[in-house]
């Protein structure tokens, strides 16, 4: 079986105490893993079970492995089978279906480390990549079908990031980058096919491997195999089909082809992913010279506002004793707007930088930024019957600017929207995790707002109350959400008229963090 399926290190057979049993190698080492959580986990679990791509003890090659326990009738576990992917073989025969000798395939853990990487990648193996604008892509964006154009070695490619859906615990990043220039020449049809076979391939062939052991079910093998075949050949349609034996085997060909028909729609997504980054690499490039052209407009209003503002202080001063109570009126009227034209173009030159600013990522004391935060807001609440509540915060990973005006604006609307309230109760802690990241919220009693509109509040210029009532140029609250998103995360907020709101979001905790 191993000559016939190269990609393979070999087949272990290890029994229910966690020694090694049988070697399809033949290394004859030693070799026992019941100290091992994975091989624990095995023996409690009906179906295969994928680990964490390592280094193999007794090869010294980066595989993936999956564990399977053989039952007997009673359900008592006979043996584990260990089936071990040669990660470096395997992604070679993927990379034979890359379009173009500039697309490249790359296959990475999840602290960074390159596991494979396809055309020309010996020099790249093994190396950490951690800090690379690459990887923080990869890890942004785990589990989710996107595009973004980084350059790496000089080349600048449409990168695609996906995970293999079937084993989303083995925390593999799969990569494909196809440079601009040849990705709007053709549509790359067979990126969606390589990253949908790459998707569940680990999951067919391994559970076809442990159903070969078995003796005195090769018509079922063959069946498996057959179905297998096709469907790696690129017929998507393919399925193993009834009748489905009773058993073990029959529940894994029922498994099997739910997976075909959750990874054929998943292979749609991707090719129909793939034909829109033709369409889409030309909205990008008008997306940022509209971000460009903003940002210059934005800046060069500066001079002529400063001009009329400056004026209108000239002549009331100049004019005082002769103006007229409605041109003094008039006068204000146009001090005023300029004030508030003023603090607009710098919310929105602050919102424009914060998507061109380099993140500078470290660990970010998300208490003393809170602290700092309130200190910064002594002087606007001066006089006013504010209870502040401080729950114990994590240590984040992320840029301390870009997080310390996330509590700038989430705590100065705290504050605003609580006027009206005597006393204001403002509070600020952590609510847990969600797929790994803290979830830390800001909670007020203020006046709230109408859920049915929650929609527009993270929308530039978006605002829900009247800005006499309530003043703001409606950008801060974008600026939380790209902020928020550009270190992975997601922000929302629930709400309710007279009732207060409570807005929540995600960053990545800090590897040395205590969680509260």
């Amino acid at each position: 079986m191993l000559k016939e399926h190269p990609q393979y290190t070999g087949i272990l057979t290890i029994t229910p105490k966690g020694d090694l049993f049988c070697d399809s190698l033949r290394t004859g080492k030693a070799l026992h893993l019941t100290d091992r959580r994975y091989f624990q986990d095995a023996l409690n679990s009906k179906n295969p079970l994928a680990i964490e791509p390592a280094f193999g003890r007794l090869t010294g090659i980066a595989v993936l492995q999956v564990a399977y326990a053989a039952r007997r009738e009673t359900g008592e576990p006979r043996f584990v089978l260990l089936a071990s992917l040669n990660l470096e073989k395997y992604m070679q025969l993927r990379a034979m279906s890359l379009p173009r000798k500039t697309a490249v395939i790359a296959l990475m853990d999840g602290k960074g480390t390159i596991l494979t990487w396809h055309p020309d990648g010996e020099k790249l193996r093994g190396t950490s990549i951690a800090d690379s604008p690459l990887f923080r892509f990869a890890r942004e964006h785990y589990g989710e079908e996107v595009r973004e154009d980084i350059e790496v070695g000089g080349v600048s490619r449409i990168w695609a990031a996906s995970a293999l859906p079937e084993f989303p615990e083995a925390g593999l990043h799969v990569l494909v980058g196809v440079s601009k220039k040849d990705l709007l020449a053709t549509a790359n049809r067979n990126l969606g096919q390589a990253l949908s076979i790459l998707a569940i391939v680990s999951l067919l062939v391994f559970a076809g491997a442990w159903a070969l052991v078995e003796l005195g079910i090769r018509r079922q093998a063959a069946r498996i195999i057959a179905a297998v075949a096709r469907f790696s050949g690129g017929d998507f349609g393919a399925r193993i089909g009834k009748p489905y034996p009773r058993g073990e085997i029959g529940n894994l060909m029922t498994a099997l082809d739910h997976a075909f028909e959750l990874t054929q729609a998943e292979h749609q997504r991707v090719v129909q992913t793939a034909e829109a980054l033709a369409r889409t690499a030309e909205v990008e490039a008008a997306n940022k010279e509209l971000e460009s052209l903003s940002y210059s407009v934005s800046h060069d209003l500066r001079a002529p506002l400063r001009h009329i503002q400056g004026y209108a202080e000239m002549l009331g001063e100049d004019a005082e004793s002769t103006l007229s109570p409605e041109a003094r009126r008039y006068l204000d009227v146009i001090a005023g707007a300029g004030r508030e034209m003023g603090e607009l173009i710098d919310d929105l030159l602050s919102f424009l930088r914060m998507s061109r600013a380099e993140m500078r990522e470290t660990r970010v004391d998300l208490g003393a930024l809170v602290q700092n935060g309130i200190g910064d807001l002594e002087v606007s609440t001066r006089g006013r019957n504010i209870v502040w509540k401080v729950s114990p915060l994590p240590a984040a990973t992320g840029d301390r600017a870009m997080l310390k005006q996330v509590f700038a604006n989430l705590l100065g609307n705290a504050v605003k929207y609580t006027r009206p309230k005597d006393p204001a109760a403002i509070e600020i802690g952590c609510a847990g995790e969600e797929d790994g990241r803290v979830v830390l919220f800001v909670r007020d009693n203020g006046v709230g707002f109408d859920m049915q509109y929650a929609n527009k509040l993270f929308g530039v210029f978006q605002r829900l109350h009247r800005a006499d009532e309530y003043e703001g140029t409606g950008i801060g609250l974008a600026n939380v959400r790209r902020i928020v998103a550009r270190h992975g995360g997601r922000v929302w907020a629930e709400a309710a008229p007279d009732q207060g709101a409570t807005f929540y979001f995600t960053l990545r905790p800090s590897e040395s963090a205590d969680r509260p």
